[in-house]
């Protein structure tokens, strides 16, 4: 029997058993096989997005640069989008600026090391974001410890807005300042956009109540360490990064050519980043991990994907091609992946040129020196504190996989999200216990607004509804949160269902969070 025909019916979900055996429809069924997905991986492109940067020596006669300040510009598709200005001082410069000597002293103190002053941006929306995020993690990579905002003409509500989504804070009563600590900040990796499926992933409401959910994450974050930076990273600017690093260092074009030819190095992707992408005119092969815990939640170990042959037979077929390798990660920091995985090449003899990472910390740095393996990433920072993948945090859409003898629902993998109820964020331990029930109930209010979006938009493209059992055609690899091995979903429901019936359990613990 055709597997077309087989896809068809059960993209209808009719009865299939009069052309199979009654046996295999329900295997098909109850593993959710034959589900429609994209045949093709998609290509990396460069992205529309790119930042100018301007050194403080050049002078332009427009009001967002001042004499003395770097400029950044940010451009899209080559057009100028939104431009943020700044300047670094040390502790001696501090009354030059501010000419204010209480005031000067009671900085110094705070910031106690190299300092940004922000002084102009003139942006909007996600543009500013932006800028501001780029500046912020350059001047962390420079060894900025402390952030202070002030411009000429005072923040606008929309600014002020910005600036406190980022840990910022008025110290200074009515003065027109901001500030933030930077020594050990928190970062936030943007990426929900890339975690549904075309055309679902376009609509209007979906893109609403990413973007808002993102904002309140956001506000979230800042309760953990009040004070302290909480910087955003984009995937788009972080996929750009690489896409760049990787093709220079591969000596090819950052674009598809005709006749293709290909670079020595083949890229392998091990992490999240670029899984299921092609560079262009890089041989790009992905080694499938995942992070699978024990139900106690207290060990886990870095295994092979669901599916995919173990890690020891991957890299064999990688070792097959006879190339160098680029391999590419999310984050190293503490490197759990790489320590798997380096054994595995090293037996091997597999020449790694280079290791890159979407973000390399100064922890990282170090490790990869130890281990003798080159090492670059698309941002450094030097102290992070934590971090967080956002469709990590957001059930149904990702999170950590759970060691389970079978799949709670057809298809999606028990996993957890390290948030109340499902387990105790012990990575959180040293955060106001309001902050962590705050942060829980805002990822869940976020997804419970956003499957309910999803749910809309895919029950007007297909004239049916989107339930747990087809949760993969629209969600890229959906997860289910984990409720042990006693109770079961209903798979015909949709997943708005059960996030709400979570964050219902949730306020009734409340004042176990709020109290403490």
């Amino acid at each position: 029997i055709s597997s077309s025909r087989i896809r068809e019916n059960v993209d209808q979900n009719r009865d299939i058993s009069h052309f199979i055996d009654p046996v295999i429809q329900d295997f098909i069924y109850q593993n959710g096989l034959y589900l429609r997905d994209s045949q093709d991986k998609p290509m990396l492109l460069p992205s529309a997005v790119s930042f100018e940067r301007i050194s403080p020596r050049y002078r332009r006669g427009e009001s967002a640069d001042r004499e003395g300040d770097a400029v950044m510009h940010l451009r899209r598709n080559g057009e100028r989008c939104g431009s943020v200005s700044w300047i670094t001082l040390d502790a001696t410069e501090f009354f030059s600026v501010f000419g204010d000597a209480a005031l000067t002293d009671r900085l110094r103190l705070r910031a106690a090391g190299k300092t940004l002053l922000l002084t102009g941006l003139s942006a909007k929306g996600d543009d500013a974001q932006l800028l501001l995020s780029e500046v912020l993690a350059q001047s962390l990579a420079d060894g900025c410890i402390y952030a202070i905002v002030r411009f000429a003409d005072g923040l606008s509500p929309e600014q002020e807005e910005l600036f406190r989504r980022q840990g910022f804070v008025r110290r200074e009563g009515n003065l027109p300042l901001m500030e933030v600590d930077m020594r050990a900040p928190s970062v936030l990796i943007r990426n929900m956009e890339d975690m549904f499926q075309e055309p679902i992933s376009l609509d209007p409401r979906v893109l609403s109540a990413i973007e808002n959910g993102h904002r309140k994450l956001q506000h979230a974050l800042t309760g953990l360490d009040p004070g302290s930076l909480v910087l955003t990273l984009s995937n788009e600017v972080i996929h750009q990064r690489l896409l760049e690093k990787i093709t220079a260092f591969n000596n090819v074009p950052i674009t598809p050519t005709n006749p293709r030819v290909l670079g020595e190095c083949m890229c392998v992707p091990f992490g999240k980043l670029l899984r299921g992408r092609i560079i262009p005119n890089t041989v790009t092969m992905t080694i499938h991990t995942d992070k699978v815990y024990e139900p106690d939640l207290e060990t886990y170990k870095i295994e092979a994907f669901p599916y995919y042959p173990p890690i020891p037979s991957q890299i064999r077929t990688i070792k097959s091609f006879g190339r160098s390798v680029i391999l590419v990660d999310d984050v190293m920091h503490p490197g759990h992946r790489m320590r798997t995985l380096d054994p595995l090449l090293k037996a091997e003899n597999i020449d790694i040129r280079m290791v890159l990472v979407g973000i390399l910390s100064g922890h990282g740095r170090d490790l990869m020196r130890e281990w003798n393996r080159p090492v670059d990433g698309a941002y450094f920072i030097p102290t992070l504190k934590r971090w967080f993948v956002e469709s990590t945090i957001y059930p149904f859409i990702g999170g950590d996989t759970v060691r389970r003898a079978t799949y709670p629902v057809p298809g999606l993998q028990a996993a957890i999200n390290h948030i109340l109820p499902y387990a105790a964020p012990t990575f959180l331990r040293d955060c106001p216990h309001s902050a962590v029930f705050g942060l829980s109930k805002s990822c869940l209010e976020s997804a419970r607004d956003l499957m309910l979006a999803l749910e809309q938009a895919y029950r007007e493209h297909y004239a049916r509804n989107l339930t747990l059992s087809r949760l993969s055609e629209a969600v890229n690899l959906p997860l289910c949160p984990d409720k042990g091995s006693c109770l079961a979903y209903d798979s015909n429901l949709p997943a708005s269902v059960y996030i709400a019936n979570d964050l219902e359990q949730l306020l009734r613990e409340s004042h176990v969070w709020t109290e403490r």
